[in-house]
């Protein structure tokens, strides 16, 4: 066989694949900053939509069951904001929930649903007039007991063929607010 016959190519898809490499490395780079902005940019958009009369926040943690977890305290004393991640049908779900100073959810965001189903579990991801009744349902007081969607024996209604998800969501926003009485001695 002939050395050049197979040297040649090779040499070349190595120095394609180590140019685009590098170009990779370089935008990856140049533009890892702003990424990182764009996050901490909706992270804060999002509490506010969970909160929306806090002026501004600071970051606490909080644990609850040996685990840590950070959550964010109005700097005007409205309330505070917690999030929770729990396994879906899909992956993580990922859900942003804004208590007020008298101890009763406000706002319930879910902020992360990709992996989940679309159009049956992603729909909790929606701003539709839909997604936003779902998510009121969770709204008022806190209980004396966890949510739990309706196959289960809840009150919350789940997205039709969606359970799992649903089930996530509802685990997050207990989770909330057992880092809520963590964080507050269960006062409100």
């Amino acid at each position: 066989m002939n050395f050049k016959a197979i040297a040649i190519p090779t040499l070349k898809l190595f120095a394609i694949g180590t140019i685009i490499t590098i170009l990779l490395f370089i935008t990856y780079s140049k533009t890892e900053a702003k990424i990182e902005q764009n996050k901490a940019d909706a992270a804060v958009q999002s509490r506010q939509k969970v909160l929306p009369e806090a002026k501004d926040f600071d970051e606490k943690t909080v644990t609850v069951d040996g685990t840590e977890y950070t959550y964010y305290e109005s700097t005007n004393d409205v309330g505070y904001v917690f999030s929770a991640s729990t396994k879906g049908y899909g992956g993580q779900v990922v859900t942003m929930v804004g208590i007020n100073a008298k101890g009763e959810i406000v706002g319930v965001l879910v902020t992360e649903a990709a992996d989940e189903t679309p159009g049956l579990g992603a729909k909790w991801l929606g701003t539709d007039d839909a997604n936003i009744k779902r998510l009121q349902q969770y709204y008022g007081a806190i209980p004396d007991s966890d949510f739990a969607v309706k196959k289960d024996g809840g009150t919350i209604e789940a997205v039709a063929g969606a359970t799992i998800t649903s089930r996530a969501v509802t685990a997050d926003v207990n989770s909330a607010i057992a880092q809520y009485k963590a964080a507050t001695g269960g006062a409100k």
